[in-house]
């Protein structure tokens, strides 16, 4: 695997304000993070892509991916957790991107 580089501004940026987008190359497509505070807390996002032309999405990320992700681009005193909410609120725009969302209960 390649070293994460950080994407230059682009329309997620207009999307979520003060978000960094980073990238890094894997052997079957690259990997794309979206990280940034939120009003709850951080956010970061991470997905799968091709590396056709244009990129589709691919597999889901490998659990050692999204372990990478979260302690390189979040901060280690937080807790950060994947949530799955009740059917009515679940939402799955992405079907490759997994959310971890910081959480600041006991």
């Amino acid at each position: 695997m390649s070293e994460w580089v950080r994407m230059p501004p682009g329309p997620l940026d207009a999307l979520t304000p003060g978000c960094e987008v980073w990238q890094r190359d894997v052997k079957d497509g690259h990997l794309m993070v979206i990280v940034g505070q939120e009003e709850h807390g951080w956010h970061l996002s991470v997905s799968h892509r091709t590396s056709t032309r244009p990129p589709r999405p691919g597999r889901n990320p490998k659990w050692n991916e999204i372990k990478d992700a979260r302690y390189r681009f979040t901060p280690p005193e937080v807790t950060m957790c994947m949530i799955l909410p009740p059917p009515g609120e679940f939402v799955n725009i992405h079907e490759t991107t997994f959310h971890l969302w910081e959480h600041s209960g006991p």
